[in-house]
């Protein structure tokens, strides 16, 4: 598996960038949010599958200055998942290098040419439970339909990866995490036990402290 170039890495968060700068933009009536670079890119670590894909990965956290929780409290995740959604593949949509998908749990931006992608999965963290959005279809639904699912152990995972050593980050993500989200990419969007990446990076983290705690 190769290493991502930091070009390669620099290019694809300038993209992200205008990408959460539009949302912001363009959504802002209805949703105020941060963002957080997550995973193997936020330690300059990214590898690609073998067929030479690679990914990074954004967590949009809603805000509770957000309008549309002052009005509805952010309860309506499908009409939030598909607001993201709908508001980037208007850009893209007559684009054929790149493709914008609606999946389990992220809205990802897929760069045909280059070959790489951009999850980004929208959670919030209060009143109570930190929670991610996430698909829920019904038995023979046509709909997408998504609800707000805990995620847990959402802090702990990112603590416990900054205390590993350089090698132990790089045998994390290359042995663990990476081979993970290949099985993970291939799965149909329709699957619901299909994972987002930062589902993976939390439980793959916390696996891998426990293994070397036990040795």
């Amino acid at each position: 598996m190769n290493r991502v170039t930091k070009k390669e890495s620099s290019n694809a968060r300038k993209c992200a960038k205008n990408i959460l700068k539009y949302f912001h933009n363009k959504l802002r009536d209805k949703y105020k949010f941060t963002e957080r670079l997550v995973g193997s890119a936020q330690w300059n670590t990214i590898l690609k599958d073998n067929s030479g894909h690679w990914d990074i990965d954004y967590q949009i956290i809603l805000t509770s200055n957000s309008n549309e929780y002052k009005i509805n409290g952010l309860k309506h995740a499908t009409q939030i998942k598909n607001d993201f959604f709908n508001c980037l593949n208007d850009v893209f949509s007559d684009n054929k290098k790149i493709r914008i998908e609606n999946s389990t749990t992220a809205i990802t931006y897929v760069d045909i040419e280059n070959n790489f992608s951009i999850d980004f999965v929208i959670i919030k963290l209060f009143p109570f439970n930190k929670e991610i959005i996430r698909r829920n279809n019904k038995e023979n639904s046509s709909v997408n339909e998504f609800t707000w699912n805990p995620l847990r152990k959402f802090n702990q995972a990112y603590e416990k990866m900054k205390s590993l050593t350089s090698f132990q980050k790089q045998d994390l993500i290359q042995n663990y995490i990476l081979p993970k989200k290949v099985i993970e990419k291939q799965k149909k969007d329709s699957d619901l036990s299909r994972k987002s990446s930062c589902e993976i990076f939390i439980e793959e983290v916390n696996n891998y402290v426990v293994k070397k705690q036990n040795h």
